[in-house]
C-alpha cells in the first residue's frame, strides 16, 4: 500500500504545485489588473458587449451563410496535403530498406503507385462533377 501511495505522490505534488499557480495567477491578476467599472444603465454598458472588428461598428447579423466550395478546396487540400506527407515518409522508408539491405523494391513501387491510382481516380470523380470549379 505505501509503495503505491509512493508512486502517486509526485502526481499529487505537481496537481497542488498547480493549483497554487493557478490561485496565485488569480490573485495577481485581481491586485495588478484595472478595477472594475460598474455599468449603471443598460445603455451605458452596451458598449462591452460589442464585437470588437478593428474599430469599425459591426453591420448586420454575426452569422452568414458560408460558401460550401471553400469546403471543398479545403478538403481537397487536407487530403493531398496528408497525401504527400505519406508519399515523403514512404519515400524515405524505401530509400533506407534499399540502401540497408540491398533488396529489390519493385513490389513497393507497385503498392504506391495503386495508392496514386486511387487518389487520381477520385480526383477525376471531383474533376467530372465540377466540384473543384470555382465559383
Amino acid at each position: 500500500m505505501i509503495q503505491i501511495l509512493e508512486q502517486y505522490l509526485s502526481v499529487l505534488v505537481l496537481f497542488l504545485f498547480a493549483i497554487v499557480f493557478i490561485l496565485l495567477f488569480i490573485i495577481v491578476n485581481k491586485l495588478m489588473g484595472p478595477p472594475k467599472k460598474e455599468i449603471k444603465n443598460q445603455f451605458e454598458g452596451i458598449n462591452s458587449f460589442v464585437a470588437y472588428e478593428c474599430g469599425e461598428v459591426p453591420i448586420g447579423e454575426a452569422q452568414s451563410r458560408f460558401n460550401f466550395q471553400y469546403y471543398v478546396f479545403a478538403l481537397v487540400f487536407v487530403v493531398f496535403d496528408v497525401v504527400s506527407s505519406l508519399l515523403v515518409a514512404w519515400a524515405l522508408i524505401i530509400n533506407a530498406k534499399a540502401y540497408v539491405s540491398g533488396e529489390d523494391v519493385i513490389g513497393v513501387f507497385f503498392s504506391a503507385f495503386i495508392f496514386i491510382g486511387i487518389l487520381f481516380v477520385g480526383f477525376i470523380y471531383w474533376w467530372k462533377r465540377n466540384a473543384l470549379r470555382w465559383m
